[in-house]
């Protein structure tokens, strides 16, 4: 069943102070496309330039090290834009592979088709110019990041960003993340093993900073994750 984009749209803080005839008009531009779960939306190397915005599911966006290693710079949510834009054939440095966690759907935007949006709404193209780009530098701050910082740290980090995003309070004053984010997606994203990701994971439970079951976690001390991460 094909979605209302114009309501969709709405939804889009990008989007939210344009009339409903501008949104008519935008979302021409736009094309829904599905994908399963585990599918390839693009490859970093093979990829056109162009701009996604995730109507539902959940999908990663992978890069590659020049020692063999996949890291996961980003998991993307429903209303989150990604991908990147060129001007003049100039590719960004930081671009990526993107993959569907779960069965997803999203809004596109080809490379030519916001080139000719941008002459019609400069000051959105402006918007998703600056988001795009901001976007991007995250990347960049996540591989300098895994250059650097202690493992504990970083997972500290994800689990910080992941609650910030989608987590749930609780009455106990918790924040459940309810996501099917595996061991291996925090490895990938933190920049190390499966097997340390477990066993700091582990070790967390045990001492009754998080609590981690299939498709959940819960940080039951936030606290103490801030203080690791140096916030």
């Amino acid at each position: 069943m094909a979605i209302n984009k114009i309501e969709f749209l709405k939804k889009v803080d990008l989007f939210r102070n344009f009339s409903d005839k501008e949104l008519e008009e935008i979302a021409k531009y736009f094309h829904e496309k599905h994908y399963n779960k585990g599918d390839y939306l693009f490859f970093e190397e093979e990829a056109e330039p162009g701009i996604y915005i995730l109507v539902d599911g959940l999908v990663k966006l992978l890069k590659e090290t020049p020692d063999g290693k996949t890291i996961i710079v980003r998991l993307v949510f429903p209303k989150e834009l990604f991908g990147w834009v060129e001007f003049g054939n100039k590719k960004p440095r930081y671009t990526y592979t993107a993959q569907a966690v779960l069965p997803s759907t999203v809004l596109y935007m080809s490379n030519q088709d916001f080139i000719n949006l941008s002459m019609k709404y400069p000051q959105l193209a402006l918007m998703i110019t600056c988001d795009l780009s901001e976007k991007l530098l995250e990347t960049y701050e996540v591989l300098k990041s895994i250059a650097s910082g202690k493992v504990e740290e970083r997972i500290a980090k994800l689990l910080i960003e992941l609650g910030d995003k989608i987590g749930q309070e609780t009455p106990e004053g918790y924040l459940v993340i309810e996501a099917p984010i595996t061991r291996q997606d925090i490895a990938e994203m933190t920049g190390t093993t499966v097997e340390t990701a477990i066993r700091i994971m582990s070790k967390w439970k045990k001492e009754g900073i998080i609590d981690a079951q299939r498709g959940k976690i819960v940080l039951k001390d936030l606290d103490y994750l801030e203080e690791l991460a140096g916030y």
